[in-house]
């Protein structure tokens, strides 16, 4: 309910700090035939939160927790002045590291998720002027999600579990504000790949 909670009112702000703009000048930044290119890094990482949580009282011996993104990259072409298709491609991970004590030596263990997808998206323009592009985004496609289990213990037997379903979706909002005519900042938030909230530079060519 709280993460919930924190999506939407992320959401409902980025809105309002696009309708900020509705009524300023009316040059686009994005217009037909223009190709954008954004990278970010999102938060929160689900899993690493999660096992972070789990362990906090742990007392496995040298345990470690890590994880890398959200962190993706998306490409969008203008159909129209307010239509574009794009493409967004998503990976983040997360390792949980211990050792256990034997008789004659100490195992190591290691638990590793990790993400991979790889999604179609339909972004729809709702204001658009010379330094700022507030959209929303919905995509669907390709998402895989690998479940590692691996020891230098030699009785351990490892492991390897993938999605029984790939496929990914994502449903949000986001704007770019534009510091140069190709060179801008963006920030975006929804449900599904990229995290509750992800933020990175924009390229326009």
């Amino acid at each position: 309910l709280n993460i919930f909670f924190m999506k939407k009112t992320i959401i409902c702000a980025i809105a309002a700090f696009g309708l900020m703009f509705s009524n300023t000048a009316s040059a686009q930044a994005l217009e037909e035939g223009n190709l954008v290119f954004d990278v970010y890094y999102g938060f929160p990482n689900l899993y690493t939160s999660v096992f972070k949580a789990a362990y906090t009282n742990g007392t496995e011996e040298g345990l470690s927790i890590s994880g890398i993104g959200p962190v993706g990259f998306r490409a969008e072409y203008l159909l129209a002045d307010k239509i574009g298709l794009g493409l967004d491609i998503g990976f983040n991970n997360t390792k949980v590291s211990y050792i256990e004590t034997g008789f004659s030596e100490d195992y190591t263990y290691d638990f590793v998720t990790k993400k991979i997808g790889v999604l179609l998206t339909f972004n729809y323009h709702f204001i658009d002027n010379d330094q700022v592009d507030f959209y929303g985004v919905f995509g669907v496609g390709y998402g895989n999600r690998t479940f590692s289990f691996e020891s230098s213990d030699p009785n351990y037997i490892q492991a390897e579990i993938s999605s029984l379903i790939p496929i990914a979706s994502k449903i949000g909002v986001g704007v770019r504000y534009f510091v140069t005519d190709n060179l801008g900042l963006n920030l975006a938030a929804g449900f599904g790949q990229g995290g509750i909230l992800n933020a990175g530079l924009s390229f326009k060519i």
